[in-house]
């Protein structure tokens, strides 16, 4: 097996050498990108490849070929079909949200069968034992992965954010299997993590090319089986424990959801008023337009990242401790909502005295 270390390496320059063909032939991919500009959850005003889950894909897929991992090239092909649909996605027509669901659920339902595992527990008495029941089991991880992986899709909105969440989440997972003695997800999370880095080369500050549904949609399907796989390998790991580390994708969403219903609009229906683009747009108003929405978008996505690693932190620590993973849940979750709040209040404030 060739030296872990080198395959990084390898993982690492055939993700740029991807991207720089993405880059070289971005008048290509720009044109079929030019109606994502127009989206209503947009932030950007000149079209721009969001092909980067092919080059994501690329050195992904490179490094488990070469680190003969035999877990991780299994979950690969799990995830063919989301890939394709979110590539189709970005590269064709739009395509329905429900079609994209569905093709999500088929890539969980694949994951269960080849790897023949699903949720068993997420140690809530009563509830666990409806779980026990094949049938229920196999629907809420069907459920909890696809949900995941339309989370990650979800926080896609500013230079970085996405990279930023995944390699926070992988790097949280792969301590985790180190120190449960797990070296074949330690490689896997190592994989992603460095093809990310190798993304994040072009994708923050400037965003020459997005990650797009593809690179997306398949992130999320292999954070959501890390998290299982680890799960039904430690009866020690606790579920609570795992969900504060994807804490920050799944409040995301969540509100996201409530927000539309509250509102009256479809859930499928995208917006700005996520917790990044609230931070994005307050750092325009604190500046009274000084910085403009280009410049702001890389900002408020680094103002992002320690919220983001905070939870993933406590989860680390609190990895096999139920009662207190609990706790800080509906603590970093309360303070979710109130500093939501705070900043859509200033920047309303902000904004009429900017008028």
């Amino acid at each position: 097996m060739i030296p872990n270390v080198l395959v990084l390496l390898l993982v690492f320059l055939s993700t740029l050498f991807a991207l720089m063909f993405i880059h070289r032939e971005r008048e290509t991919f720009a044109k079929r990108a030019e109606r994502h500009v127009f989206a209503r959850q947009s932030v950007h005003d000149v079209p721009t490849p969001r092909v980067g889950g092919i080059a994501i894909a690329v050195g992904i897929l490179s490094g488990a070929l070469l680190s003969g991992n035999d877990l991780f090239g299994t979950l690969l092909w799990t995830t063919l079909p989301i890939f394709i649909i979110g590539l189709l996605e970005d590269l064709g027509p739009d395509t329905p949200p429900s079609l994209r669901l569905g093709v999500a659920a088929l890539s969980a339902i694949l994951a269960i069968l080849v790897l023949n595992q699903h949720i068993t527990r997420v140690d809530m008495p009563g509830f666990d034992t409806l779980l026990g029941v094949t049938l229920v089991g196999f629907a809420f991880t069907v459920f909890a992965s696809t949900g995941m992986t339309h989370a990650i899709n979800l926080i896609d909105g500013l230079n970085g954010l996405s990279s930023a969440v995944v390699i926070a989440i992988m790097v949280t997972f792969g301590l985790v299997a180190h120190n449960y003695g797990h070296a074949d997800l330690v490689v896997m999370n190592a994989v992603v993590c460095v093809a990310f880095i190798g993304f994040m080369c072009v994708n923050f500050p400037n965003g020459r090319v997005f990650l797009g549904d593809a690179g997306a949609y398949s992130i999320g399907h292999i954070i959501a089986w890390n998290a299982i796989v680890l799960l039904n390998r430690e009866p020690e790991i606790s579920a609570w424990g795992i969900l504060l580390i994807l804490l920050w994708p799944v409040l995301d969403t969540l509100f996201a959801l409530l927000r539309r219903v509250m509102t009256g609009l479809s859930v499928s229906r995208p917006d700005k008023l996520h917790y990044h683009h609230v931070l994005m747009r307050l750092v325009v108003l604190m500046t009274h337009k000084d910085i403009g929405q280009k410049e702001a978008n890389p900002i408020g996505s680094f103002l992002s990242w320690p919220l983001i690693m905070v939870p993933c932190a406590l989860g680390y620590h609190l990895i096999d401790d139920k009662s207190t993973s609990v706790v800080a849940i509906v603590a970093f979750t309360t303070a979710y909502v109130v500093t939501y709040h705070l900043l859509v209040h200033n920047a309303l404030k902000l904004r009429r005295s900017v008028r």
